[in-house]
């Protein structure tokens, strides 16, 4: 395939590896942004409330300002143009792990579909006569191509959330039977560990697969 015929296939190659690019950024920038604000705002605070209570009821102390806290409906006060969120901070709380768990399924998923789109756009620019830097025009996260500064950036902005994720299921697990008598409806403790185990299998599923993606594009881009 000469220049003639390879510049516009590469063309369009570039021009949906752009619109995939910016869906990418805006889901990660979605998940990243919610998964600091839920964690730092309600999770955290609310986790630290409920183990408080905890240890005031086991240890028969009176406790009052813990249990006036406005965490307990700091999700349900939170007004819309449909009204006030019907859900309580709780159940914010324990299905916190598994929301940012399916958001990392999406992100990783995309971000691994750019990963294939480069492998394509790379074979292009390889049958020019004057190759390009693919870096530049087919930027990725994680590129085999960037000095391992950047790729530990890239790395750490896509393991972050992997972290709150398996950091949370911890801190849930020990404050599970308190959490659990905090909810509006009763649920087997069963339950609630086979959802934090198919949330945390999700998390490392998705970097092992991510993984293996660059692996192969390290591999693929020394060719």
């Amino acid at each position: 395939m000469d220049d003639i015929e390879t510049i516009p296939y590469l063309d369009r190659l570039l021009v949906l590896y752009e619109e995939k690019l910016k869906r990418f950024r805006l889901y990660l920038t979605i998940l990243l942004a919610g998964t600091i604000i839920f964690f730092f705002l309600i999770f955290l605070p609310y986790i630290t409330l409920i183990g408080n209570q905890e240890s005031c009821r086991v240890n028969e102390l009176d406790c009052p300002a813990l249990y006036q806290s406005g965490l307990e409906e700091r999700v349900s006060d939170v007004s819309t143009s449909w009204g006030n969120i019907p859900i309580s901070t709780a159940e914010v709380a324990v299905f916190f792990p598994t929301g940012v768990a399916c958001g990392i399924v999406a992100v990783s998923s995309q971000l691994q579909g750019l990963m294939r789109l480069r492998q394509a756009i790379t074979q292009q620019v390889s049958n020019l006569e004057e190759p390009m830097d693919v870096t530049l025009i087919a930027p990725l996260l994680i590129d085999p191509k960037q000095n391992l500064v950047d790729q530990i950036v890239g790395s750490s902005i896509l393991l972050f959330p992997c972290f709150i994720v398996l950091f949370s299921i911890n801190l849930i697990i020990l404050r599970l039977e308190a959490l659990k008598n905090s909810l509006p409806y009763i649920q087997d403790l069963a339950f609630y560990h086979r959802l934090y185990w198919l949330s945390a299998l999700l998390v490392i599923y998705s970097l092992v697969k991510t993984g293996w993606n660059v692996f192969q594009a390290q591999a693929f881009e020394r060719r």
